[in-house]
C-alpha cells in the first residue's frame, strides 16, 4: 500500500476565552501515524505547552509553543527527530489540551501524519 503524507491543521481559541484541556476535538477516519507536529500561539504566552490526545489518553505531551515567533515542534525519527512515532487508530478522537494558556491566546497546530501504512 502507498503512504500519503497529510497535515490535520487545528486552530484553537477565540476573544474571551482561555484555552485548557480538551479544547478541541477531530475525529479521524482512517488510521494514521503521527509523524511530526507543529505549534504557534498568536501572541507570546509564557510556559504554554499543548498536548495532543487519542481517545482522552495523552499521546503527544508538552510541547513548548510559547514564543510566537518560534513555534515549538515535536518530530519523530521519521523526520529526524528523538521521537517514536504514534500510531493512531481509524476512528479515534484526537484532542487538543492547551496548557498553562492566558485568556485571548489563540494556537495554530499543524498534524503531520502519514497514512496507509501496512506496519
Amino acid at each position: 500500500m502507498n503512504e500519503r503524507m497529510v497535515i490535520l491543521p487545528l486552530t484553537a481559541g477565540e476573544t474571551g476565552t482561555t484555552l485548557g484541556d480538551l479544547y478541541q476535538y477531530i475525529t479521524v477516519p482512517m488510521s494514521l501515524t503521527i509523524v511530526a507536529v507543529v505549534a504557534s500561539p498568536n501572541v507570546d504566552d509564557a510556559g504554554l505547552t499543548i498536548d495532543i490526545n487519542d481517545d482522552g489518553t495523552v499521546a503527544i505531551a508538552a510541547v513548548v509553543c510559547d514564543t510566537k515567533a518560534t513555534p515549538g515542534t515535536w518530530l519523530s525519527t521519521h523526520v529526524g527527530g528523538a521521537n517514536a512515532p504514534v500510531r493512531v487508530a481509524a476512528d479515534s478522537v484526537l484532542s487538543l489540551d492547551a496548557n498553562a494558556a492566558a485568556a485571548n491566546t489563540m494556537v495554530t497546530v499543524h498534524i503531520w501524519a502519514l497514512v496507509g501504512e501496512t506496519s
